[in-house]
């Protein structure tokens, strides 16, 4: 991931937290398990409001020889450390808390082809959403662009998502990390800032640069860390994406002119999904990704952050407790995200 964490504000800056208040039931009964069925919506009696300095970090747990999400895990099944240390889950839950989705779309020249199947997929995946969740509608090409501020009404981001192929330079090149940073950026300036903040990029997952020029994978970090957002993708597989997998097989993607941008360093560094598709199964593989969120388990923990810069890289780590792990009698996979920025209050909301 390069040295993003080395970037950080000058040291000595007063640190602190804005205080969040988390507007969604986190559990209230924690020791009942979460099975696989849908889960109602919380009734405004069940609708607790939660005020305290806190990081909120989504968790996927998955079974790596099945490839499916293990649901049912209870808060004293994980283990949770900052710095190394492992911190006490303050709270916890699962699909209780709000949705900011950046729905950020690709539309190079490479993705057009599948505009109409992506219409398609988009629509139903804003269906799958809660009324209290959000949606934005960004795109990128030779630039990044909002088509839609976050909105809980889906008619504004089914109109937008109904003239996608009548979008000003749609097919003029890829500039996918100023689309992640327009991104990240929008999430934290516009978006709620309570719930969960995800970052849904729709792309072939193709793109380059000159060396020389653009922004660095270290700063499109930096920026998404700053967010609080998790990056996760669904990548649409053509001619050309298979053509470049061959040529990048025994090699990075990069030449003496050229470096190759991908999702990939962001989901990672998030404890994102990423999906890979044919144009004609976006559809159902992203009803799958939106399912997925939901169905990821929430923890918090209140920082100790005296002695921390703002600015500072605070690197986090989640796994399950030994006990848990002997109790599900296999090998899982936990994907949650590897850190945040400590934040001076007097910069604003804390991711």
């Amino acid at each position: 991931m390069g040295n993003f964490v080395t970037k950080g504000i000058q040291s000595g800056s007063r640190v602190g937290w804005r205080t969040l208040s988390l507007l969604g039931v986190m559990l209230g009964s924690l020791g009942s398990p979460v099975g696989a069925q849908a889960r109602p919506e919380a009734s405004p009696a069940e609708t607790i409001r939660v005020s305290t300095e806190l990081v909120v970090i989504d968790a996927q747990v998955i079974d790596r020889q099945k490839g499916e999400m293990v649901r049912g895990l209870q808060r004293s099944d994980f283990l949770l450390r900052e710095a190394g240390e492992v911190q006490p889950i303050s709270h916890f839950s699962q699909d209780r808390l709000t949705l900011s989705i950046v729905l950020l779309l690709d539309l190079s020249g490479s993705v057009s082809p599948a505009l109409s199947q992506i219409r398609e997929g988009a629509l139903e995946a804003i269906g799958r959403l809660k009324e209290a969740d959000e949606v934005a509608l960004l795109a990128f090409s030779s630039e990044a662009q909002v088509l839609q501020d976050f909105t809980r009404n889906r008619q504004l981001i089914t109109d937008w998502i109904g003239r996608l192929e009548r979008t000003a330079g749609i097919g003029r090149g890829t500039s996918l990390y100023q689309g992640l940073v327009a991104a990240a950026r929008h999430v934290r300036e516009a978006g709620q800032w309570t719930g969960r903040k995800v970052i849904l990029v729709i792309t072939d997952n193709i793109a380059w640069e000159s060396n020389f020029s653009g922004l660095s994978e270290t700063e499109v970090s930096r920026e998404i860390l700053a967010s609080g957002a998790m990056v996760c993708g669904l990548v649409v597989e053509g001619a050309l994406s298979r053509t470049e997998r061959i040529f990048l097989r025994n090699g990075d993607g990069r030449d003496l002119y050229r470096r190759a941008m991908r999702i990939d360093p962001f989901i990672e560094l998030t404890g994102g999904e990423m999906a890979r598709t044919t144009s004609a199964q976006i559809r159902p593989r992203l009803g799958s990704l939106i399912e997925n969120l939901r169905n990821r388990y929430s923890l918090a923990f209140t920082p100790r952050l005296e002695g921390t810069a703002s600015g500072e890289f605070r690197p986090l780590a989640v796994e399950l407790t030994p006990a848990a792990r002997a109790r599900l009698g296999r090998e899982v996979q936990v994907r949650a995200r590897r850190g945040y920025l400590a934040r001076d209050a007097r910069d604003g909301d804390a991711p």
